[in-house]
């Protein structure tokens, strides 16, 4: 059941470190994985795209770790840079004992758009079982850090989250949201298939009917209706009586509330939620499966029609 806070957030007490963290897979992506050949290509070749630090923005508060995916003016899409950024910062924080949880937002008005297909690193060609392999790796990619990482997660959704932007939310340990967010997971409507393993947490975690509205059927929920189908655990309230209202101070009060979250939740000894749910191998298994299908719906009709219509300025 989701809770709203409407207090102005309070220092909780100071965490105690984490005195075991279960094995994992590493952290690091593949050395195939299109988002890393593609940075790493940048790289070697003097680019100025190379520079991916500023894309996601790391700050310690206390032992919690708060990472702001910064490209307000594209909505925070899921890109070469910020997915190369991000697998750097997973990696960081999983080996930094001065970290021992780690929250997620978005700057701007979008906590994420979603994965932009022109600027992931998939490289055209044709040899379709190419093209097809890069896809699969792409998607299995992206979410593997997400399963793996060793310490608790959380989203501090501080607007509209669409496709994997809401899909790795449910990978996460809770989620807290402003009343501004919305999450969309609009499958059906662009011809593609469900990832980040959307096919299994979000059924565990909103029951069929909920899996059903948003990945079969593609609904658009407001915060208050992610809250009460129980996507949503905390709901936000801005902090319109205390300093630096408006969006910016909503945003901040959100974070707060999220650091103080995840305070609470080190301090009781409380670990991954899908290490405890002894879940890992199975999400490894669904996030293969998913990544294959949804390459495979990539080169389907139903994909080239969607994408067509939206071209055409269909809905």
């Amino acid at each position: 059941m989701s809770v709203t806070l409407r207090a102005a957030a309070r220092a909780a007490p100071a965490p105690r470190a984490f005195a075991h963290f279960s094995s994992v897979a590493p952290m690091a992506p593949p050395s195939d994985w299109p988002p890393a050949l593609e940075q790493r290509r940048r790289r070697e070749q003097g680019s100025k795209l190379a520079d991916n630090k500023g894309t996601l923005l790391v700050e310690k508060r206390g032992r919690v770790a708060v990472w702001t995916m910064n490209l307000p003016r594209k909505l925070n899409p899921l890109n070469v840079a910020s997915l190369s950024r991000m697998s750097e910062v997973f990696a960081e924080a999983a080996a930094d004992p001065t970290v021992d949880a780690v929250v997620l937002t978005g700057a701007g008005r979008y906590f994420s758009a979603g994965a932009d297909f022109a600027d992931v690193g998939v490289r055209p060609s044709l040899n379709l079982s190419a093209v097809h392999a890069q896809v699969a790796s792409l998607n299995v990619g992206i979410f593997h850090p997400f399963i793996h990482f060793p310490k608790p997660l959380f989203i501090a959704a501080n607007g509209p989250a669409v496709g994997g932007g809401t899909t790795m939310q449910l990978l996460c340990d809770a989620v807290l949201s402003a009343p501004s967010a919305t999450f969309h997971t609009p499958f059906k409507q662009l011809g593609i298939t469900a990832e980040g393993c959307s096919t299994l947490t979000f059924e565990r975690k909103l029951g069929s009917e909920g899996a059903r509205r948003m990945l079969t059927e593609g609904e658009k929920l407001t915060a208050a209706e992610a809250a009460e189908l129980g996507f949503v655990d905390v709901l936000v309230e801005g902090d319109s009586e205390g300093e630096g209202g408006g969006e910016g101070g909503d945003h901040e009060f959100l974070v707060a509330a999220a650091c103080q979250f995840a305070e609470k939740w080190v301090s009781e000894g409380r670990g991954r939620t899908i290490v405890e749910q002894g879940l890992l191998e199975q999400l490894d298994r669904v996030n293969e499966r998913e990544g294959q299908q949804l390459a495979g719906a990539m080169f389907s009709a139903k994909f080239w029609a969607a994408t067509l219509g939206r071209a055409l300025g269909r809905k």
